[in-house]
Order: C-alpha cells, then structure tokens, then sequence
C-alpha cells in the first residue's frame, strides 16, 4: 500500500490480505485431501466477514461513487465476481456444513478459494488505488465510520 492510501482503502487491504492467507490454508489442506474443522471453520466466518459484510459495503458504499468518477468498466467486472464468489460461498458452505462434510467440499472449496483470492488480487490491483484517487478526507472519514459501524 502507498503511504497516502486513504483509510478505506487501507481497511479494505487489510481484509484482502487475511482472505487471501485464508485462501492459500484452505486450498492447500483441501489439495491434500483434509479437511480441518477449524479451518472450515475459518473458512465460513470468512463468507460472513469478507463476502456479505465487505461486498455490500463496496456495493452500497463505494461502487456508486467508482461509477459517478467513470470506473463504471471496473464496477461491472467487480459485480459479476460478487455474484460469481457469492455462488461459490454458497456451495462451499453448503458441503462443509455437512456431517461427515460433503463429497463435493473438495471441489466447492477449491474453486471458492480461488475465486474469492482472486478477486481480492483484482480489487488490490485496481480498486483500491482509485479510491485512493477519488475519496477525499471528509468522505474517507465517514466511510471508515460507515465501515466500522
């Protein structure tokens, strides 16, 4: 991150790289044919944190204003990746709430591990330096209120 990263976006960075480690834990144990109850554990707090909570704070918050400055492209892109993880959560937690987890944990696992680390690489690679660009002060400060409320 740069040192005049706006508050939100420093937020959001921090959320990004916890997911994306997260990510990389789940696929490697469900790669090697595990399944850790605290890690699916983790992995399903993630989807109330990273993909309910985060996505409709963006979509609320932050993709109204990325479309008025004319990121309206990059808007669309992240919204059918919402879509798209939100799906993937769905399956993912569906098996991993079984028990015996379900046979198709594996492959929902891997594909919601790669989905959600790859959107998070996306938004840190396009998103959060126009907000960087775009949010002053004041707005940053309310957002990060906003945020955290």
């Amino acid at each position: 991150m740069q040192g005049n990263a706006t508050q939100v976006s420093r937020r959001l960075h921090e959320e990004h790289v916890a997911v994306i480690a997260l990510c990389g834990k789940l696929e490697a144990s469900l790669s090697a044919g595990k399944s850790d109850p605290a890690l699916l554990k983790a992995a399903l707090e993630a989807i109330d944190g990273e993909v309910e909570r985060h996505f409709a704070f963006e979509e609320a918050e932050l993709f109204p204003r990325m479309n008025e400055a004319g990121e309206g492209d990059l808007v669309d892109l992240l919204l059918e990746e919402h879509a798209a993880v939100r799906d993937a959560a769905r399956r993912f937690a569906a098996a991993a709430r079984q028990v015996p987890p379900g046979a198709d944990l594996r492959p929902a696992g891997l594909e919601f591990a790669e989905r959600l680390a790859s959107h998070a690489q996306k938004e840190e690679m396009s998103m959060l330096p126009a907000l960087d660009d775009l949010l002053d002060a004041g707005t940053d400060a309310d957002l990060i209120l906003a945020y955290a409320g």
